[in-house]
């Protein structure tokens, strides 16, 4: 098990084998989610590059629009 500290700023380093482990660099967003155990850091996955792929299939406005008020509620 790996410890790290909560600075003032509520700030704190996510040791260098999980950042590896999951590909969590500089400016990667990352979700927060409460759980029987505790709190749980999940990386969020960009939709951006996707984007394209989907207009085949529906409106890329409308899927992006949907897929972030679904994250929204997941927040709330």
């Amino acid at each position: 098990m790996s410890y790290t500290k909560v600075t003032r700023k509520g700030q704190l380093t996510i040791p260098l084998r999980f950042r590896e482990k999951y590909n969590l660099r500089e400016g990667v967003k990352v979700a927060f989610e409460e759980t029987p155990e505790g709190l749980l850091l999940k990386p969020v996955p960009d939709i951006t590059g996707s984007a394209g792929s989907l207009s085949s299939y529906a409106d890329v406005k409308d899927v992006l629009s949907e897929i972030l008020k679904g994250r929204e509620e997941d927040f709330h």
